[in-house]
């Protein structure tokens, strides 16, 4: 998948008023931050709103590469729907797969992944 500014991207976030390309294989979910957030070399960080019910992580996604795929993580307290089903910070992970519908709070999002060869 072709990112912004012509780079290689894992898998595409699009949102009624973003589109975030994703370039790392970690990748965090929340609500900005008063201070930047500190993050590892290899994860990324995407902010979906200033709303104070999105925790600033709120979901962490992340790619294992022993199943081959992306699985999500909740761990703001108020969860969120994947597909319609809630996911709460005691859930086990989420596959993800090319266009699951991810919603937090009001904020709704899909996940992407590039077309097969």
């Amino acid at each position: 998948m072709a990112g912004g500014q012509g780079r290689e991207a894992y898998a595409k976030l699009v949102g009624q008023k973003f589109e975030y390309f994703v370039d790392k294989q970690r990748f965090i979910l929340g609500r900005k931050a008063k201070k930047e957030h500190k993050l590892a070399p290899d994860e990324q960080f995407f902010c979906i709103s200033e709303q104070k019910n999105i925790s600033r992580k709120h979901v962490i996604i992340s790619w294992d590469p022993k199943e081959k795929g992306w699985y999500l993580i909740c761990k703001g307290k108020n969860g969120l729907q994947v597909n319609g089903k809630m996911v709460t910070p005691d859930s086990k992970r989420t596959k993800l797969n090319d266009r699951t519908q991810l919603k937090i709070s009001d904020v709704t999002l899909y996940f992407l992944l590039p077309k097969k060869k």
